[in-house]
């Protein structure tokens, strides 16, 4: 069976954002990006910019919208049971496409909620922050060479393969939802 055999750019011991691994024109990017969406207001303004007309996301529970607004809105509806968020890398691997790069990886996700649970342990990233809550996921992305993008690329696909199951236990117990609301939203979700 012939098989295509293409350069890779092998992170396999990120130890979150290192400054040597920038080397990379996606990562560079990438690191940019996450710190607007992860810590400024990238959700709400100035998207536009970083990704394509035809984006597309697919949330944890498998559905994948396609569209700028309608994919951006999804991007935004997973992300709204948090007060604040921080994606750490563990390990990626980057190749190069026709039109830009692909990468699949895996990273933690740390989180606060809008809830406090007493007696919660609180966990630390690597920088020493803490957060409220720790889940680990993978992540595909697809970027594409577009001038128009900053530092000329723009973002085409996301995807996040995650078990979403204990982040809505955590939920749950912190009564933010109960699981009758939890299945009714995903009932709502997956039926489109």
């Amino acid at each position: 069976m012939p098989f295509t055999n293409k350069p890779v750019y092998v992170v396999d011991d990120a130890q979150g954002w290192q400054e040597k691994f920038k080397e990379h024109p996606v990562i560079d990017w990438q690191w940019d990006f996450e710190k607007l969406f992860d810590f400024g207001n990238l959700k709400e303004e100035g998207y536009q910019a970083w990704i394509t007309d035809d984006f597309s996301f697919t949330a944890p529970y498998g559905v994948t919208t396609t569209g700028l607004e309608a994919a951006w809105a999804q991007v935004k509806d997973t992300y709204q049971f948090f007060t604040t968020y921080y994606h750490e890398p563990i390990e990626y691997i980057v190749w190069e496409t026709e039109t830009g790069w692909k990468l699949t990886g895996r990273a933690f996700m740390y989180v606060n909620f809008p809830a406090p649970l007493e007696g919660a342990t609180k966990v630390a990233d690597l920088t020493g922050k803490e957060w409220d809550w720790k889940a680990i996921g993978m992540f595909t992305f697809e970027w594409v060479k577009d001038p128009s993008g900053p530092k000329g690329i723009k973002m085409k696909r996301w995807d996040v393969v995650a078990d979403g199951f204990p982040m809505m236990n955590e939920m749950v117990k912190r009564g933010m939802v109960t699981f009758d609301q939890i299945a009714a939203m995903l009932k709502e979700r997956t039926s489109g």
